[in-house]
């Protein structure tokens, strides 16, 4: 788990907190510790996933604090619930809905301030209406949809039968409390987009597949918060006529979907020449206080290692009968 503090990391291991599983938790709380009282910063808001572990101690430890959560988590989990159910029987004509139903989702909330949690909610629940040619609601909140007269292909698209067995599924599907409780909860402003990419940067640098001693996955976090940190904040292309640069892909989860993304600058790595320049100036000039970490010891010296004829004897009777 990596944490920034200053221009250093934070970084602790698995059984210092009992396992894997609880990394997320204490990294995020020494995070809050170190903006509060080494930072001096007041907190206002938090906006994180679903982590259910996060919600709670956010709850009773930081009750001042509002906590919003990440949009495109909510929407990818319930996109995954709708593909399910458009695999079911009678179910296959939502299939062609489920983008709508999702785009509707983002809607519901950029369009809402987050301080009408219950106007998110009748704009969420108006697309069961919607999708069946019904665009007027029984809500004082939302009491019509707001696109104008339908014409065209959108008029002559084909709606879903109100009552029948796909909408009585997809209704309890969209009106579930977990789900609701979420929506009201989710940010229109800010998103953990940012974290995600840089946790795939770290991948890139520190990947997963490969293991790496405690120094080796510690530089190789710095290398990754320094290149994020140069290149975070970097514009979208354009063309000679000045029109903004897109690129659009087919990635193999998407099932023939596509995506669209902004072609952005060529990243840039001065922080390299200025790593190498520290080099230089630490080998002509040394210093005598230099920070030398205890390294802890791996993992796996908490486990007690049997001796190679233990092992190998154990190998070959593995198939042998008791």
């Amino acid at each position: 788990m990596f944490l920034l503090e200053g221009r250093d990391i934070l970084y602790f291991l698995s059984n210092e907190v009992g396992g894997a599983t609880h990394m997320e938790k204490e990294g995020f709380i020494r995070s809050v510790n170190f903006l509060e009282t080494q930072q001096g910063l007041d907190i206002d808001v938090i906006i994180t996933d679903r982590h259910v572990q996060l919600r709670k101690w956010i709850r009773e430890n930081l009750p001042d604090v509002q906590h919003l959560l990440d949009v495109w988590h909510v929407a990818k989990g319930f996109r995954k619930k709708l593909v399910a159910l458009s695999k079911e029987k009678d179910c296959t004509d939502l299939k062609q809905w489920i983008d709508s139903i999702i785009n509707h989702l983002y809607w519901s909330v950029m369009s809402t301030d987050s301080a009408e949690p219950n106007l998110v909610e009748a704009k969420w629940t108006s697309v069961l209406n919607h999708i069946v040619n019904i665009h007027t609601h029984n809500n004082e909140l939302f009491p019509k949809c707001e696109h104008k007269r339908l014409r065209g292909r959108a008029a002559r698209k084909k709606w879903l039968k109100p009552c029948s067995t796909m909408m009585v599924k997809l209704e309890k599907l969209a009106t579930t409390t977990y789900l609701i409780r979420d929506l009201k909860q989710l940010s229109n402003r800010e998103q953990t987009s940012s974290l995600e990419a840089f946790h795939s940067l770290l991948n890139h640098y520190a990947p997963k597949m490969y293991a790496f001693s405690y120094e080796g996955q510690l530089c190789r976090g710095l290398l990754a918060v320094m290149h994020f940190n140069e290149n975070s904040g970097r514009t979208q292309q354009s063309t000679r006529s000045g029109e903004l640069q897109y690129a659009v892909s087919l990635p193999k989860w998407k099932k023939g979907g596509h995506t669209v993304r902004k072609v952005l600058e060529e990243p840039t790595f001065d922080y390299v020449n200025e790593i190498i320049k520290d080099v230089l100036d630490r080998l002509t000039y040394p210093r005598e206080d230099v920070d030398v970490r205890d390294v802890p010891p791996p993992l796996s010296s908490e486990y007690q290692r049997p001796t190679k004829e233990t092992a190998v004897s154990q190998f070959k009777s593995r198939y042998k009968s008791t």
